[in-house]
């Protein structure tokens, strides 16, 4: 009987470590709905779209980009970093998962079969929407300081920004 139950004991302990462990992080949900888990703040990132590279370098986390599409220029020193291509659409998603990015910062002009296939290459994609107004921006602002860990900087931008439209707004209400 003893037997039985150390028998019963030891399957348990390793059904246990077979079980499919889910993942752990938080979940976003990027701009075309699909829920996806970070596990931390993003430190090897591949930008797909130039307003993404921009938008990382403005929130001071250039330094955690690791390759861009061939069409980021800006900042000059964004043109340092490895391209992963681009051009008519065409990405090296070998040279990508090369990179070993934590990101992929993806936008709608990415496809869904572009982000499919970054994805069953074990790449964590975040499609970051093309925003259709000033709130839009100021959210892709938001979520990418969350996505790098630069929610302070994300914050003072977003703050900063308004105040400027604001001072535009009111010198063309004259």
């Amino acid at each position: 009987m003893k037997k039985n139950w150390f028998i019963l004991i030891v399957l348990t302990v390793i059904l246990a470590g077979c079980t499919p462990k889910a993942p752990t992080g938080t979940t976003y949900i990027d701009g075309e709905g699909r829920s996806v888990v970070i596990s931390g703040p993003a430190q090897r990132i591949v930008s797909l779209a130039p307003s993404n590279t921009e938008i990382l370098y403005a929130l001071g986390a250039g330094d955690k980009i690791v390759g861009r599409d061939e069409f980021s220029d800006y900042p000059l020193e964004a043109k340092s970093l490895p391209s992963v291509g681009g051009s008519m659409g065409e990405y090296d998603f070998e040279a990508i998962a090369a990179l070993e990015p934590d990101l992929v910062l993806a936008t709608s002009i990415n496809t869904p079969k572009q982000i499919k296939t970054l994805e069953e290459m074990g790449i964590t994609v975040y499609m970051l929407p093309n925003p259709d107004d000033l709130e839009g921006l100021y959210s892709n602002l938001m979520i990418v300081g969350e996505l790098t860990g630069q929610t302070t900087n994300a914050d003072n931008l977003v703050a900063s920004l308004k105040i400027r439209v604001q001072a535009v707004l009111d010198k063309v209400k004259e």
